[in-house]
């Protein structure tokens, strides 16, 4: 009896206070791990899949969660907007009141002049009543503060766009990023395995030489330990590679353990980018940057919210009118027409709306500094980026010419070499093991230049650098400047 009682109470605390147990919540996540997994599962690449990076970055704008989270949330100020709007339209209220009473009503009167009872008890109303009303309102401060919140959520709307926008402008940038580095470490991997190898034969020929004594054990310490660094960089290429693949896969939307391919085409040489004048590409991140945009939609919002607080001020008027249906078969006349307008002014709150204003007064001086600084964060960006290409473009071009140096070197050296000796072996692989570093080495500044383009394109917030485009776009910031001196 008390297991029952028990039973009955945790169901019924269950049912009104939807407390759940720690077992509901594990089998519920683990039906969520199961679907979880089969939907990351289905998106797998088919074998032998190789992706370009227009490839990748397609792939990424369409299967990324955290890009979908931003849709869904801009679909949600849609939605809200479009809810805001409607809030204008006004009230309509239609109501039936049905009403039966357990005696009869009745009521007597008395005259004021000459005292005494004028009738005796009389009804009015039937025992069972039903009333019939349709009243329409509309209310000036309602619909003003209606039209003002839709305005609002137009804003919240376009500025929810605009984080859409920055938010695929990232993702781009940091699936270009990771390609690179994939697509780099790729064309490293097979020569860092084969350096790899050639280390261990080092190894043994040192160890033969320390045996013999052919080079004094300050030269083999030397020896040693410059292999030792190589091939701990060489270790450092391969898990670079591994890291790179699993980032770039999730940013891709894709499960982790796919065999991803890239094309490296792009890392056989130095591309020849042609880049608009640093004043132009200052001037365009000006007129482009999506936080730039959310900013200003940001002081409308403030602006609006001001234009709120003035209406507040304001008395309210409310004009109505109802048609009302009675069935009781006493009243003279059972159906009316019903016109009204009502004015309230509540004059214990215009204080508070004041202050309110001042308020919001600050708050868009506030967020004209904001705006200001901004701007100037923007423009240290693509100074910063546009500085940095230069930079890595330099490394490159240094990188490249100690790659032709070391090639000149090894194909002097194995001209030259005759086996005579381990000592001149051994000199003669260090310098191939160089060589190959100093290619793989080569091959990552260029992918490090290319990222380097990217993020000046994020930072000026386009989706292209090219001068066509740039220039067309900084002669708007010309003529507007032009139109404003004037």
């Amino acid at each position: 009896m008390k297991k029952w009682i028990a039973a009955v109470g945790c169901g019924a605390l269950l049912l009104f206070s939807g407390c759940r147990s720690m077992e509901t919540y594990r089998a519920e996540r683990e039906e969520k791990a199961v679907r979880a997994m089969t939907e990351i599962l289905a998106r797998r690449l088919p074998p032998g899949t190789v992706m370009s990076l227009p490839e990748c970055i397609a792939t990424a704008l369409r299967n990324n969660l955290d890009l979908e989270v931003t849709r869904l949330e801009e679909r949600i100020t849609r939605e809200k907007r479009n809810a805001e709007v409607l809030g204008m339209l006004p009230e309509l209220m239609v109501t039936n009141d049905w009403s039966i009473r357990s005696n009869r009503p009745a009521s007597a009167s008395q005259s004021v002049s000459q005292g005494g009872a004028t009738f005796n008890y009389s009804q009015s109303s039937e025992k069972y009543d039903n009333l019939l009303k349709l009243e329409l309102a509309f209310s000036v401060i309602d619909f003003g503060l209606a039209y003002f919140n839709s305005s609002q959520a137009q804003d919240r709307h376009l500025m929810s766009l605009q984080q859409l926008r920055r938010t695929e402008q990232n993702l781009t940038l940091e699936v270009a990023r990771a390609y690179f580095r994939v697509a780099a470490a790729q064309l490293a991997v097979e020569t860092t395995q084969q350096l790899l190898d050639k280390c261990s034969e080092i190894e043994q020929t040192i160890a033969e030489l320390g045996r013999t004594r052919q080079v004094s054990p300050l030269r083999l310490f030397d020896e040693h330990r410059r292999f030792l660094q190589i091939h701990q960089r060489l270790l450092a290429f391969q898990r670079n590679y591994e890291d790179g693949r699993v980032e770039l896969l999730t940013l891709l939307g894709l499960p982790p353990a796919d065999d991803l391919r890239l094309d490296t085409r792009a890392l056989e040489k130095l591309p020849e980018l042609e880049l608009p004048p640093i004043e132009e590409l200052e001037q365009v991140a000006l007129l482009e940057r999506p936080e730039l945009y959310s900013l200003d939609m940001q002081t409308n919002l403030v602006l609006t919210e001001a234009r709120k607080t003035l209406l507040l001020m304001l008395p309210n008027v409310r004009i109505f009118a109802d048609f009302t249906n009675s069935s009781n078969m006493f009243l003279y006349h059972s159906s009316w027409l019903e016109l009204g307008v009502r004015a309230a002014f509540n004059l214990l709150r215009l204080p508070q709306q004041i202050a309110h204003y001042r308020a919001l007064d600050s708050e868009h001086h506030q967020l004209e500094v904001r705006q200001l600084a901004l701007a100037v964060g923007v423009l240290s960006q693509v100074r910063i980026a546009r500085a940095r290409l230069d930079e890595v473009r330099r490394r490159f071009l240094l990188d490249d010419q100690n790659l032709r140096i070391f090639e000149e070197h090894l194909k002097s050296a194995e001209s030259g070499f005759q086996s005579g000796g381990m000592l001149s072996q051994l000199e003669l692989d260090r310098l191939r093991v160089e060589t190959a570093e100093s290619r793989i080495q080569r091959t990552v500044s260029l992918g490090e230049y290319l990222s380097c383009y990217y993020q000046l394109m994020n930072s000026v917030g386009v989706d292209t650098l090219d001068p066509a485009v740039i220039d067309r776009l900084a002669a708007r910031f010309r003529e507007r400047g032009q139109t404003g001196e004037e």
